[in-house]
């Protein structure tokens, strides 16, 4: 049977099958800390009761997100969705995207994703969109985020849906006089911690340690005391460079403008949203200079009609625009400057001219104030429409919805250049001249048009004891783009569910999506995706029926299978290729061979395979397990349970059972296996004794996976090996302190029975390594593991709120256990003192040091091996010494507010007035932080960022 019979006879079911609800139907909830205590639940083709949901799903609401001051929506899902890691990045305007995953890390192949981040797909308002167009949704234009988690929320999403999906839920209007919301907010980010380097004194005074140690621990000293003493009394250069580049705080500021309201013909929500965001850069804004800044402009209009009692139509238009500016150079590379740039290289300027040296060229001063700017203009323009037509005259509850979206994204670039000299001394150091400002053309950078097609036809009755909802869908899908946005993605997916109730206690339901993607070679491009799931409200059973203690006690179970097909945007490719299209030949440049005798012989380039083509390559598959269970005790406390197993096959991955030294290439197939396990809990207490009113909620999600086959190469011991371990799991030498002055012959060599490292010559105070094998030999077959992977094992919530004649305040808190951190490879400046003529940094300062005759003796102290200048490859390789824990608890959001009586307010035509001051990421518990000054989810680059704001909202 071909896929045209398949979808003909899917249709036949029409009758039976049909949509509920739009997606973006109005959600009733209740608000808390922790996601959102639940009337309806969401799902893609249809939203229904609480009570006959069989699906996982989590939501929070836009109110919820609202509370967190931040430009990009990811930074405010800290821990209010369970099942959801939202890990924090640097706080850079415009660039500034939390890391987000759900239930884990599902795959290792090259659909991966970033360690388990960024492998799921969104929706809004039922259409997919990327990260580009959801990090700038602002809390005024929703209603809702949801994360589906389980095969019975997924299986509508058949290639789409083996990692998770978020689903965003725009406002509408609703029926009801006119309402005009006004909210603006204003406050001071500011750094959460800057981990700064050593001083001129500071860094001179153990360069001479290190240098010494690299002359055979002879002291011989680059710095002289009379050098030191000038570093110390101001004499000589001296300079932080991150006071001269960055300012201590940096403003920003939101506001929100809405009107909604209605009748039953027409309703309406306009939504306006300016977002202005500066950087904490030291450097002005002029004709020649730029702040880094981010400033957004939205609006949604999101219109309904009711029309002649059988058509029900909607227009939903979305345009941003949004511009970065910023200095005329890498802000990557810049924070790299600063933070490997010692303070005693030269004064931030000679003369009257800017400082710098063949050696360090790029003045951070200068990076940001002599170089001109430039600006990245972003235009996004989103529309949905949709008909749907009542066929009641047909049999009551059947009907048809169409739906169309576009979505077309540009990004332009302008900006004016310059060039500076270099000098040190009096004397220029580089070819680099000073140069006019000059204006460089404005050009296109990228675009993108995304085009979405959707049929829906949908049906819904109540037979007595029987309840029946169900639809089916068509979805087709166009996405083109260049630039940054280079491929091509087009997919099909028809797709249905039926949900059964009877008395109102026992659910089954039933979802499947027949999908096919281009990803895959012709003929091999479709894939059938079913579920399956269940539930039981025992609640309304006899025997508890009229219990005062449960007032819902409802048992879930799911299982499905899924698929994971072209995850582009993961920053994992094939050649470039991001792990689409292997079923094609693709080849490079071999470089050039040479031909000829005569003395001259001529050069011939060549290309070569970037991988062998594999023609039955497809979507690796996904078996969701799920069993859930919501109660809600005392009519106060709520409760939800999900233990799950996701069961991943067919991963896309390298076969390595072969080595690369047997001249093969690379040939990548459906091979790997994975397992995840874990368990979600939430629960919110609510009361109001009197006139207190309070919540308290908390949450905790929990996830392990083992990788099952990878068919990685051969290795030499059990222990060596990823397979069976955890994904990212932290592979290297187990360390064992520092060899000692006794460990050495006197010509310099290990005493007998001592292994010898494979990595080079050594000398006391340089780390020692177990000998796991015990061959005498320390080598990369002693390689173990040495901590858990950077992806978090447990996310964890908890907070709470109370409310007092007007006055309300609210804590949140969230954390995470069981991740670790390398600090040698992710915060390499800040380790690695003095390598590549870099810094030195307070952790340096432990550093194992034995000069007697100096009264230099930290033996029985160090913390830190031995200094060089040199890099030193058996200190400085991954090994247990550099492993820390990445676990914290950060305090996310603290708000007081005042709610103005009414019976005050209505004087003045108001309906609501409150003012607050809240604080974002105020204080963080960590080890990493306290003992290495390093904050634990930004280790590096421009820092994650804390703020202090105050607002008002008024609501007309």
């Amino acid at each position: 049977m071909n896929k045209q019979d398949i979808f003909k006879g899917i249709l036949t079911g029409v009758c039976f099958l049909g949509l509920a609800a739009h997606t973006s139907a109005q959600t009733k909830s209740k608000q808390t800390a922790v996601g959102t205590i639940q009337d309806t639940v969401p799902g893609r083709l249809f939203t229904i009761k609480q009570n006959r949901s069989t699906a996982a799903v989590s939501t929070v609401s836009a109110e919820v997100l609202n509370n967190t001051a931040a430009p990009n929506l990811t930074n405010t899902l800290y821990g209010r969705l369970p099942g959801l890691t939202v890990s924090q990045r640097g706080g850079e305007p415009g660039n500034d995207a939390a890391l987000l995953g759900i239930r884990g890390i599902g795959s290792f192949g090259y659909l991966g994703g970033a360690f388990g981040y960024k492998t799921y797909k969104i929706f809004v308002d039922g259409f997919e969109v990327n990260d580009n167009y959801f990090n700038g949704l602002s809390p005024a234009e929703i209603e809702s985020v949801s994360v589906f988690k389980d095969a019975a929320a997924l299986s509508t999403f058949g290639m789409r849906g083996a990692n998770g999906v978020i689903s965003v839920t725009t406002k509408r209007g609703r029926i009801g006089k006119p309402s005009i919301q006004f909210q603006t907010r204003t406050g001071l980010q500011s750094a959460t911690r800057i981990n700064r380097p050593l001083d001129s004194y500071g860094y001179a005074n153990l360069y001479n340690q290190a240098i010494s140690n690299d002359n055979g621990n002879v002291w011989t000293p680059r710095y002289s005391a009379a050098q030191l003493q000038a570093y110390q009394n101001g004499t000589a250069p001296n300079v932080d460079w991150y006071s001269e580049v960055l300012r201590s705080r940096a403003p920003l500021t939101t506001g929100d403008l809405q009107f909604s309201g209605g009748d039953t013909i027409a309703r309406y929500n306009l939504a306006l949203d300016y977002a202005d965001q500066k950087s904490l850069l030291n450097v002005g804004n002029t004709d020649a200079t730029s702040n880094q800044m981010l400033k957004r402009y939205n609006i949604r209009t999101n219109l309904d009609f009711n029309l002649f009692k059988i058509f029900e139509a909607r227009v939903d238009l979305n345009g941003r625009i949004e511009d970065v500016k910023q200095p005329n150079f890498n802000i990557a590379s810049l924070f790299s400057n600063l933070a490997s740039y010692p303070s005693n290289i030269y004064n931030v300027r000679d003369g009257a001219n800017w400082s710098g040296t063949a050696l360090y060229p790029n003045n951070p001063a200068a990076s940001v104030n002599a170089l001109g700017f430039y600006n990245t203009h972003n235009r996004i323009l989103q529309g949905n429409f949709g008909l749907k037509e009542k066929l009641d005259f047909i049999t009551p509850g059947l009907y048809l919805n169409e739906a169309y979206s576009f979505n077309s994204y540009a990004q332009t670039l302008y900006g004016k250049s310059a060039t500076y000299a270099r000098y040190f001394n009096g004397a220029t150091t580089t070819t680099d001249q000073n140069t006019p400002l000059r204006a460089f053309n404005q050009s296109a950078q990228q675009q993108q048009d995304w085009k979405q097609l959707m049929v829906t036809a949908g049906y819904e009755r109540s037979f007595g004891d029987h309840q029946l909802t169900s639809a089916i869908n068509y979805h087709q899908s166009d996405f083109r783009g260049d630039g940054d946005f280079s491929f091509a993605y087009h997919y099909q997916n028809v797709s249905g569910k039926a949900n059964y109730a009877y008395k109102g206690r026992y659910i089954a339901e039933f979802g499947f999506s027949y999908f096919g993607t281009d990803a895959y070679a012709p003929g091999n491009r479709w894939g059938f995706y079913p579920s399956i799931s269940g539930a039981w409200i025992v609640s309304e059973e006899s025997f508890l029926k009229d219990s005062e203690t449960i007032g819902l006690f409802k048992l879930r179970a799911s299982v499905g299978k899924l698929g994971s097909a072209d995850t582009e945007g993961t920053g994992i490719s094939i050649g470039g290729l991001n792990g689409r299209y292997l079923y094609q030949q693709y080849y490079s440049g071999s470089g050039t061979f040479y031909l000829g005798n005569d003395g001259t012989p001529a050069g011939q380039t060549g290309i070569s395979p970037v991988f062998i083509a594999n023609k039955s390559i497809f979507a690796e598959k996904s078996i969701k397990y799920n069993i859930g269970a919501d109660l809600t005790l005392f009519k106060k406390l709520n409760i939800q349970l999900d233990a799950f197993m996701d069961k991943r096959s067919d991963i896309i991955y390298p076969d390595y059972a072969i080595p690369a030294s047997y001249g093969n290439n690379v040939l990548v197939k459906n091979l790997g296996k994975l397992t995840n396990k874990g368990f979600e809990a939430s629960a919110v207490f609510t009361d109001q004794p009197g006139k207190v009113g309070y919540s308290l909620s908390a949450m905790a999600a929990y996830n392990k996976n083992t990788v099952d086959y990878m068919a990685e190469t051969a290795v030499a011991y059990p222990y060596n090996a990823l397979t069976g371990r955890s994904y990212g799991t932290r592979i290297g030498l187990v360390s064992a302190g520092y060899y000692q002055l006794s460990d050495f012959n006197a010509n310099g060599t290990l005493k007998s029975g001592i292994p010898v490292p494979a990595f080079g010559t050594v000398q006391p105070g340089d780390l020692r390594y177990q000998d796991l094998d015990h061959n005498g030999t320390v080598d990369d077959n002693d390689r173990t593991e040495i901590g858990k992977a950077g992806y978090p094992r447990l996310t964890y919530a908890f907070g709470g709120n109370i409310n007092y004649a007007g006055f309300d305040l609210a804590v949140f808190l969230q954390g995470t256990y069981g991740s670790t951190v390398d600090i040698l490879n992710s915060a390499a400046s800040q380790t690695q003192a003095f390598v590549g003529n870099g810094n030195a940094y307070a952790i340096a300062q432990g550093a194992w040091a034995y000069y007697p005759d100096q009264g230099i003796d930290t033996r029985a102290t160090a913390t830190y091996p031995r200094l060089t200048t040199t890099t030193n490859p058996n200190n400085y390789r991954t090994s247990s010494f550099w492993i820390k824990s990445g676990d914290f608890l950060r305090i996310r959001n603290v708000e007081l507010g005042y709610s103005f009586s009414s019976n005050v307010i209505q004087k003045i035509g108001m309906r609501k007035l409150r003012i607050f001051v809240n604080a974002v990421n105020p204080v963080t518990w960590s080890s990493l932080l306290k003992d290495y000054h390093m904050d634990p989810e930004t280790l590096s680059g421009y820092p994650a960022l804390k703020s202090f704001n105050t607002g008002i909202s008024v609501t007309f």
